[in-house]
């Protein structure tokens, strides 16, 4: 399968166009200020897009954010002599930028658009985005693989790019193929990083870091799916594994790997995980689910946090989520030494918070409630605003709490705001659910703003709107379910 096959000439033609354009005003030495996403998906595009600009030899700054709020798109171009790009969001606000911009845009998101394509009355901002030719952003490609294609399409070089492509759309779970692989274009990337010697694809145990890692280590470092018990909590892997008759350590008290085990004991362990998850209220799907598809950088240390391109993924979430999104950005350009220990360490810390905030759930479970169509959680404060969509997508994910409707997490933001992140089921988006949608119409009901996915979507609200927000999300979702117009 190669890209010409799936891709329309539209697209391509687009592509072409905007990478033209962006060489173009490199060689005006015209200054680029660069905004993204702090996800792993926004710094993986963000670090692919400003590797361009450099060798390009353009001058650009880039910012990191945890949203595009209005009052961040009113102070936009206040340079003279700028182009603002947007990457991983602005879509969703293309209406506010045409009144707000008075200097040149490039918007490179896969969330569903505001404006199509086609009514696009505003010369000064360029769009990349999928869903105008028909390519489904939030399972086929994220950001990061739009801001691949435009590197590849500037030069042939920028192919060691595949890889950090593949990195920011597992970040975004697009991998939702068979045996979690990925599809779409995304698929074409890992075909371009397996032609290029820079990727192995193997089948196998979805814990980070299984194939070269100390078993106990992979073990401890797995956040995606969350095992409770498990994840975060060296000792209780080391009891886990010596419970298990699997020996984390040999005679000579070295750490096993999994090349270390003999075929018995490794059907023993993948038997003894799936068990123990679904022991600990984890369902049946996601449990099996831990026997995957895993993406090998093989360019990267054998004991590096990057050459599982999963765990790679949660390492750039947890830098953009944690305070250190430079990290992210740095890693993403192909720096190395030391910031890689450094983004290590975040990801510790990580892993840390993410076991806290799974706990204080498990201690407050009676705060989830129910509507007719949608369920919700309020955090309050006892969440990181940048932390929500974490919680969420984990709680939807290891499934602990029902997916047989919508989940609405919120949380109290330092602006004085309230944030909001949902997610749903795949099954339900069968249904003709639209959580982007629905999150666009009930923020905006409120005052606010919303967006994203069919699956996975956010908005920010005006504090004490939630019950408002809630009851049209809930309305919107009620008419999606039976098919009634909800525009």
């Amino acid at each position: 399968m190669s890209f010409d096959d799936i891709v329309p000439h539209e697209f391509i033609e687009h592509i072409n166009n905007v990478a033209s354009r962006i060489v173009e005003w490199a060689k005006d030495g015209i200054l680029f200020n660069v905004y993204t996403h702090l996800d792993a998906d926004g710094l993986a595009a963000g670090g692919i897009f400003a590797s361009i600009l450099k060798d390009l030899g353009a001058p650009f700054k880039v910012r990191i954010l945890n949203q595009l709020t209005d009052d961040i798109i009113s102070q936009m171009g206040s340079h003279e002599n700028c182009i603002v790009v947007l990457l991983d969001f602005g879509s969703g606000q293309r209406d506010l930028l045409e009144k707000s911009l008075k200097v040149p845009c490039l918007i490179i998101d896969h969330h569903q658009p505001k404006i199509s394509l086609h009514n696009n009355n505003d010369n000064n901002i360029t769009e990349v985005n999928p869903h105008h030719f028909g390519i489904d952003g939030s399972t086929q490609v994220s950001s990061s693989g739009l801001s691949y294609l435009v590197a590849r399409t500037v030069s042939e070089k920028n192919v060691v790019h595949s890889t950090t492509a593949i990195v920011g759309a597992l970040g975004d779970r697009q991998d939702c193929g068979d045996k979690a692989s990925l599809i779409g274009l995304n698929k074409i990337f890992v075909e371009e990083a397996i032609n290029n010697k820079l990727l192995n694809v193997k089948i196998g145990l979805k814990l980070f870091g299984f194939e070269s890692r100390p078993i106990v280590k992979s073990l401890e470092y797995t956040i995606d799916p969350f095992i409770p018990g498990l994840s975060g909590d060296f000792d209780a892997c080391m009891n886990f594994l010596k419970s298990i008759g699997v020996p984390p350590v040999d005679e000579n008290g070295n750490f096993r790997s999994m090349s270390d085990l003999s075929s018995d004991e490794l059907r023993k362990l993948i038997i003894e995980i799936v068990k123990y998850m679904l022991n600990h209220g984890i369902t049946s799907d996601v449990a099996e689910g831990m026997i995957g598809t895993n993406y090998i950088l093989i360019k990267e240390a054998s004991d590096s946090c990057l050459r599982d391109a999963r765990e790679f993924s949660s390492v750039l979430n947890a830098c953009g989520r944690m305070g250190n999104p430079s990290y992210g950005i740095a890693l993403c350009m192909g720096i190395r030494g030391a910031i890689v220990q450094r983004a290590f360490e975040v990801a510790s810390k990580y892993r840390k918070e993410i076991s806290r905030m799974l706990s204080w759930f498990q201690d407050n479970r009676d705060k989830l409630k129910s509507l007719q169509y949608v369920q919700y959680i309020h955090l309050e404060n006892n969440v990181d605003e940048r932390l929500l969509s974490t919680f969420a997508s984990i709680l939807s994910s290891s499934r602990a709490v029902s997916m047989d409707k919508p989940l609405v997490c919120f949380a109290f933001t330092k602006s004085g705001k309230i944030k909001v992140s949902c997610r749903a089921d795949r099954n339900l988006i069968k249904r003709g659910i639209n959580l982007g949608l629905a999150s666009k119409i009930a923020a905006e009901s409120v005052g606010g703003i919303g967006g994203g996915h069919d699956v996975a979507s956010g908005a920010e609200i005006p504090l004490n709107s939630e019950e408002a927000f809630l009851k049209v999300f809930d309305d919107v979702i009620g008419k999606q379910v039976s098919g009634a117009s909800h525009e």
